[in-house]
């Protein structure tokens, strides 16, 4: 899951968790407000009542039947108790809603019974000389003015909250997405770096600080790892030049002896320097690094290869053709890597060409061909697309010289393809 994701995720379980939250506390609240507005309601009519009581003792005046009125609308009952404890007034019942116990404002609950709604009211004293002892007045608990304000809540501004949650939602998303930009961006310049780019960095500039030490110490991680292969490559030219130095010595010595194991102990030493170059350049293929803008010339660096190993090979008793379509054929690459990868492939044409066989180096479309007149490749080689180190080239013989065009072609995003030709021999292709 990627951090976007897990943001968006915790601010929807935020968001949800809000909107419960603010759910229980409207419940709560208008829990509360509804009881106040009960006994606020309940006082009101008890308190007109009263009122209307002490100057219209008998309750015929139009404001007190507009009163009663209004309590029978809202599904209310009241009574009006005399000094013995009787009704002197009702709008119905024959019995005062609770006996008279308590000479303060009481608030009491009725439930339901015989069909009746479960009630809600109030019994407040009246003081003498009045003939009534109290007033009672009581509604139904789910008071219809408050059902109705609560019900135009939910239809005028309840329903505002979710959409509002959501587009809050939806523009933090966007806010998240701004500012993890600069992380996508970094990432995207980190995946395009690789062998051929070692020397780019992560862009610092315009990032947030937070991210700006991140980056910092990426790039500082880079500079480490460019200075390893640096010093890997100059270790493989220290190597080289101590191992080949001896060789060399040795060889020298033994070509002016004409005693025949003296000869043949020349083509031992000759085959270990050659495994010893071929080891060195595995070595240093690891550290291969070119930027874009370093280019090279196929046609060039397969003239140059042709003329390297051209003494050699006549002198084996092999002939060597070069040839170059379509004029200069320019890419993007480390020009030394895709030199040794290419005397690697002759190399390995040599060793396995017969006696007057023709090695052919074509140069066409992007592409570096390497032909032979020899056994060609076994099928598992050619069925495991160019092999690994350790594994054989040809029926015998080491498998470094392949594993170094390989490897060389991958760092160049390209690929080894080999093939046997119909005519007999083998033909490998680096394609770029």
């Amino acid at each position: 899951m990627t951090l976007l994701q897990r943001l968006v995720l915790a601010m929807s379980i935020v968001a949800l968790v809000a909107i419960c939250a603010s759910i229980v506390f409207l419940y709560i609240r208008f829990q509360a407000s509804n009881d106040t507005f009960r006994e606020e309601t309940l006082s009101t009519f008890a308190a007109d009542l009263r009122q209307v009581l002490s100057t219209d003792p008998p309750l015929s005046s139009p404001h007190a039947s507009a009163v009663k009125a209004r309590i029978r609308e809202l599904r209310g009952q009241y009574a009006i108790l005399g000094r013995d404890g009787r009704i002197i007034e009702s709008s119905g019942p024959q019995e005062p809603l609770i006996p008279y116990a308590s000479e303060r404002t009481q608030y009491f609950e009725l439930p339901s019974h015989e069909g009746h709604e479960a009630l809600f009211g109030i019994s407040i004293p009246i003081a003498a000389p009045s003939p009534a002892q109290a007033i009672q007045v009581a509604f139904p608990k789910a008071h219809v003015i408050f059902d109705s304000v609560l019900e135009e809540f939910v239809r005028d501004i309840a329903w505002i909250w979710i959409p509002f949650v959501l587009a809050l939602l939806a523009t933090n998303i966007a806010v998240l997405g701004l500012a993890l930009k600069p992380l996508r961006t970094a990432a995207q310049e980190a995946a395009r770096i690789g062998p051929s780019s070692i020397a780019t960095r992560l862009t610092e500039s315009g990032m947030p600080d937070d991210v700006l030490a991140l980056i910092r110490s990426v790039n500082a991680a880079l500079d480490r790892l460019q200075s390893g292969f640096l010093s890997l490559e100059r270790f493989s030219g220290q190597l080289a030049h101590e191992l080949r130095t001896p060789l060399a010595i040795a060889k020298t010595r033994l070509s002016l002896s004409q005693d025949q194991i003296a000869r043949a102990v020349e083509r031992d030493f000759e085959d270990i320097e050659r495994v010893i170059t071929q080891l060195i350049d595995r070595v240093r293929v690891g550290t291969l690094h070119y930027e874009a803008a370093d280019l090279v010339d196929l046609g060039g660096v397969a003239t140059e290869v042709a003329r390297y190993l051209a003494p050699i090979i006549i002198e084996a008793g092999r002939n060597i053709e070069l040839k170059i379509e379509n004029g200069p054929v320019r890419i993007s690459g480390a020009k030394d890597f895709i030199f040794r990868a290419l005397r690697n492939l002759v190399e390995n044409a040599l060793h396995h060409s017969p006696e007057n066989g023709v090695i052919t180096i074509a140069v066409f479309n992007a592409r570096i061909s390497v032909a032979d007149q020899g056994p060609g490749f076994t099928n598992r080689r050619l069925s495991e697309g160019g092999g690994l180190f350790g594994k054989t080239d040809r029926a015998d013989g080491l498998g470094l010289g392949l594993s170094i065009v390989l490897e060389t072609m991958v760092a160049h995003s390209g690929q080894l393809v080999l093939a046997n030709l119909p005519s007999g021999g083998a033909l490998a292709t680096m394609v770029f």
